[in-house]
């Protein structure tokens, strides 16, 4: 490369780069698809790293940074097929080779130039922001990100890239920008990066509560709660909307209310009667007409909300019966201390179907698979409250408790007892449609809701 003329070393420059992105986007696809069919996984990582040395070594053969190489190689890969793989593979060195990179550039740092320089650091660093944010800004309008998002998207990317200090190198090792300025330059992208997570705090801040205040204003005047029904949902997410729709197809009359916008113009859509608004607020339950309500669901997506609103309700309207979604054991024990009537646990349920389809899948028949399923069950039920003792010693700090290690392998031991129990798959007609496991309704105390 030293003895060419500067016309052929650009033609050279140019080629290397244009065959490493038309190579790696033609090439790189069979050279992995075949490694993957080794199903050796160490080869297929050491292809990876081996492909972006390679690269490297290339763009160094023709005097570019060997940075510029990796580079480019990363975007070669980014647009494989393979790049999931790729990044799952790689992830473990991720956090190790970033830390590296940056103990590299914070050892680069002159730090007699900051301290000589510091007010132009200052100054000079602002400006790339300024700048560089002005310019994301209008890109943003051109492209239609508007509102939060568009100041996320200025904000986030405000600061110098990185890749700044490769450019900076390359150019002072081929004399384009003498030593002192590219320290300073270095020093101006290390502050910028380092301002960074001040943006997203100011972001946080500043102006995220603006556009969050401004909708639920806007959303509060609208609401305003004009009818009363003889069942509250609080909540109507992924698992209140189920219950809603439930209630609403067997013409049960209901009022729903939650904080989600998107979710309550959901529910508006389907002619459920929805509000935006807190539901732990007790003037806004009072006005949805809780004090002449049969029945309360609490479905919110919060633990500590969801426990203080039952047991405000439970202590001023005892008379409603409070059914709520608990997320795990002791959140649900959490919700029973308060006062609920009902608790069911958001994926309790479904492990026990997921397992009844387990035993199907082992040849277990169907019916005995529902049968071991309601056992299971049952058998819980019976020791809800020596659980919810030994409960108490995990919440305490106790990482494992002895006792509720012991209960549970007491519960094992009698629910195989049930399990080894002769059975045999009954008639047709002997099956019912449906058939709730033992104590699982409380038909006697549970409100009934005129249609």
């Amino acid at each position: 490369m030293a003895d060419l003329p500067g016309w052929a070393h650009a033609l050279v420059v140019i080629g290397a780069v244009a065959s490493v992105i038309v190579g790696g986007h033609y090439l790189s696809r069979p050279l992995f698809r075949y490694v993957v069919q080794s199903g050796m996984r160490e080869v297929f990582t050491a292809m990876a790293l081996m492909l972006v040395i390679g690269i490297a070594a290339l763009m160094s053969l023709v005097n570019l940074s060997p940075a510029l190489g990796a580079f480019l190689a990363g975007v070669v890969l980014a647009n494989s097929e393979f790049r999931h793989e790729l990044e799952a593979n790689i992830e473990p060195f991720k956090g190790l080779l970033l830390g590296l990179f940056f103990i590299t550039v914070g050892a680069g740092i002159n730090f007699q130039v900051l301290s000589a320089q510091w007010g132009t650091v200052l100054a000079l660093g602002l400006l790339v922001i300024a700048v560089k944010a002005g310019i994301l800004l209008l890109l943003a309008l051109l492209f239609r990100i508007r509102g939060r998002d568009g100041w996320l998207f200025t904000l986030g990317l405000a600061q110098a890239g990185e890749f700044g200090f490769v450019l900076l190198t390359y150019s002072m090792q081929n004399r384009v920008i003498p030593t002192d300025i590219a320290q300073v330059l270095a020093l101006v992208v290390a502050l910028s990066m380092f301002l960074t997570p001040l943006l997203f705090i100011a972001y946080d801040r500043l102006i995220l509560p603006r556009y969050r205040d401004a909708r639920n204003e806007e959303q509060r005047a609208v609401d305003t709660i004009e009818e009363q029904a003889p069942v509250i949902v609080a909540g109507v997410g992924r698992f209140g909307q189920i219950v809603c729709r439930l209630l609403r197809a067997n013409n049960i009359p209901i009022v729903a209310l939650d904080l989600a916008l998107d979710q309550i113009e959901n529910l508006r859509r389907i002619n459920i009667k929805s509000y935006f608004g807190d539901a732990s607020r007790m003037d806004l339950l009072e006005t949805a007409g809780i004090a002449n309500a049969r029945l309360l669901v609490v479905a919110i997506d919060d633990r500590e909300r969801a426990v203080a609103l039952v047991h405000h309700v439970k202590q001023h309207f005892p008379g409603v019966w409070i059914l709520a979604r608990a997320f795990d054991r002791g959140h649900g024990y959490d919700l029973r201390a308060a006062g609920a009537d009902e608790v069911v646990s958001e994926t309790y349920h479904s492990a026990l179907e997921l397992g009844g389809q387990a035993l199907t899948a082992f040849g277990v028949h169907p019916l005995r698979a529902r049968q071991m399923t309601w056992a299971f069950v049952n058998n819980e039920k019976a020791h809800e409250a020596e659980l919810a003792e030994a409960w108490k010693d995990i919440e305490s700090g106790i990482s494992f408790s002895p006792r509720y290690g012991e209960l549970f392998m007491k519960l094992e031991d009698t629910l195989s007892d049930v399990m080894k129990q002769d059975w045999q798959a009954p008639s047709r007609e002997d099956v019912p449609l449906w058939a709730p496991p033992e104590g699982a309704q409380r038909q006697a105390a549970a409100p009934q809701v005129d249609k």
